[in-house]
């Protein structure tokens, strides 16, 4: 890869490199997704497992800023699109006759583990290209760029978890048959036999959402978990393997 030395003009002999055509500030740009940041992050990664270095006031604070955005609009969407799936399968669920009639042509509607695996895509997706990361948990940068971008996404899935389960306990507390009946009839323009069927499956959806709120915490605290302790634990055994390969060089 191209770089350039920082240093005196004219001067290379410093040791501290940045990749070409990024100056020291252009950290400050935003990365429109996730995958854009992780790229950036491959790119510290490179140049500080090399043995270079990069000026540590390269990573500005508003380039510091920029990666924790990355991760709390990555663990906003991961939230938003858990949180759809849950309801489409809660809906699909409470109601017998639809899960029925799919069934007969995706026979895996049935299967509650592949419900489970469909409801979980966005945390299992977004949570693996974290845990992508701590291949380059390498160097003072890419770790402070790592930790940044954790840090959002930690922040992100911790406020939209407590709010989907008090959404979920209040909704399941003013679940009541008027209540159900009056939202039905609205739903469906007072056209009694689509509102007796939203009506049934509103009453049976009130049960799981309780049960619904705490395993969202649960899977929302796994999600935040997951990415640090592998970071974390790679770079743990990294250390370990390089101590001890220390040691054998000196006997």
């Amino acid at each position: 890869m191209a770089r350039e030395s920082i240093g005196r003009p004219g001067d290379a002999s410093s040791g501290m490199i940045i990749p070409i055509g990024q100056g020291m500030g252009s950290t400050r740009r935003l990365f429109p997704h996730l995958l854009d940041a992780i790229s950036q992050i491959q790119q510290f990664y490179v140049i500080e497992s090399s043995g270079e270095e990069i000026p540590d006031d390269f990573l500005t604070l508003r380039g510091k800023m920029n990666f924790g955005n990355v991760g709390f609009g990555a663990g906003f969407l991961e939230a938003l699109m858990f949180a759809f799936l849950m309801t489409a399968i809660m809906v699909l669920c409470s109601d017998d006759a639809t899960r029925e009639a799919i069934g007969w042509y995706f026979p895996l509607i049935d299967s509650r583990l592949f419900l489970w695996m469909v409801n979980l895509s966005p945390v299992l997706i977004s949570g693996g290209l974290c845990c992508y990361l701590s291949k380059y948990y390498v160097g003072k940068i890419s770790k402070s760029a790592i930790d940044w971008l954790l840090m959002g996404r930690l922040f992100s899935l911790v406020l939209k978890g407590l709010i989907i389960f008090f959404v979920l306990t209040m909704l399941s507390s003013h679940i009541t048959p008027e209540s159900a009946w009056t939202f039905a009839k609205y739903v469906t323009l007072k056209k009694l036999h689509l509102a007796t069927r939203v009506y049934y499956i509103v009453m049976a959806m009130k049960p799981l959402l309780i049960k619904r709120a705490f395993e969202t915490l649960g899977i929302f605290a796994l999600a935040t978990l997951m990415p640090f302790l592998t970071i974390w634990g790679v770079s743990w055994l990294r250390r370990v393997k390089a101590a001890r390969d220390r040691s054998l060089m000196e006997k």
